[in-house]
């Protein structure tokens, strides 16, 4: 078995999903994973319209690839139909649920979670949380019974995956014993990691690095083969009380005055708020740098950098008047990424392919 893990190296919003429907055309992958919760949206085109997940893996938009949720993810059972029925919309041709396998492990978000995360002011005022209910069920699972209900694992709600026509089945033991070549999806962003981000409280409710990735999915590190990490130009944190960054907070006409022209303000994919966005923070690079050492580094929102900096007329071109400042960019992230940056996002639907090994 291979594994190829994507993840991102800084707050998350950095268009994993645009860079896995590049990798899925380079790289033939068997298989694709994904951990972590509903409070991650990836977004993604296919046949020329934008698609938003936040359980199943971005790469169902290749109907070789088979998918799995694994040991480590928390599910909402309405948000899981939701997205098989998209899926079925987009692709017709095929069910989803045909290659589509969920470990038995992985434990049921409820009603209950999402209530204690929304009481009072709520998380999402106090912290910019989605609110989505995932810290608190993973404080149900931690207690183990002890002053809370133990959550339900997909084990326990067999009758509805036979009703729903889910399969169940030991991810862990049908990867590890398989020869797939495996795509492992990460979630949200590695500042956000709740033991080893610097901006605690002001985090997730998991371990966003590669190392918690696999543990989530029951991966050994020998199982890896390459750690892919997406970067964006200026990061972002989500709307409201979420925190700082080691860049300097910019407003949405500050970006439109950077590269040229007027930047529509971007929202989140969950919860549809605007987004804060900073300055490229050296300090916070360095830290994701260390703790994931990736192998190969994706840039995304390039045109964020200077005016003209893509050719409008041809999104997948370098205006030669600005080519400099690009090449500084990447240089700078590859001396101090330690590795080559392979993939340049132009726009959310456009991108250079360089370096990508098959």
């Amino acid at each position: 078995m291979k594994v190829d893990v994507l993840l991102d190296l800084s707050f998350g919003s950095s268009a994993k999903g645009h860079v896995i429907e590049d990798l899925l055309k380079y790289r033939k992958y068997t298989a694709s994973i994904r951990t972590g919760a509903t409070n991650a949206g990836h977004t993604l085109s296919y046949k020329g319209k934008m698609y938003s997940v936040q359980t199943i893996p971005c790469a169902w938009v290749d109907p070789n690839v088979k998918l799995y949720l694994g040991a480590g993810c928390f599910i909402q059972k309405s948000l899981l139909e939701k997205e098989i029925a998209m899926i079925n919309e987009a692709m017709p041709e095929a069910d989803v649920r045909d290659r589509l396998f969920i470990d038995y492990r992985a434990t049921i978000l409820e009603q209950q979670d999402i209530d204690a995360e929304n009481d009072g002011d709520g998380m999402n005022k106090e912290m910019g949380s989605t609110a989505h209910g995932c810290g608190a069920i993973l404080i149900r699972k931690l207690w183990r019974g002890h002053n809370h209900d133990v959550p339900k694992r997909m084990i326990d709600e067999m009758s509805y995956a036979e009703e729903q026509g889910l399969k169940v089945v030991d991810t862990i033991k049908v990867l590890n014993e398989g020869d797939e070549t495996v795509l492992l999806e990460g979630t949200q962003g590695t500042m956000l990691s709740i033991h080893t981000t610097p901006y605690y409280p002001y985090c997730t409710s998991r371990e966003c690095t590669v190392s918690g990735y696999l543990s989530e999915c029951g991966f050994s590190p020998f199982d890896v083969r390459d750690v892919i990490g997406v970067i964006r130009s200026f990061p972002i944190r989500v709307h409201g009380n979420s925190g700082k960054t080691s860049g300097k907070e910019l407003t949405w006409e500050e970006i439109s005055q950077i590269c040229g022209r007027e930047v529509t303000p971007e929202r989140t994919t969950v919860t549809k708020l605007v987004r804060r966005i900073f300055t490229f923070g050296d300090e916070d690079f360095a830290h994701a740098i260390r703790i994931n050492k990736p192998t190969k580094i994706a840039l995304s929102f390039a045109d964020y950098l200077a005016p003209d900096i893509v050719d409008q007329t041809d999104m997948t071109k370098i205006n030669p008047m600005s080519r400099s400042i690009l090449q500084n960019f990447i240089d700078m992230l590859e001396t101090d990424g330690h590795a080559p940056v392979f993939w340049v996002g132009t726009s959310p639907t456009t991108s250079i392919v360089r370096n990508m090994e098959v």
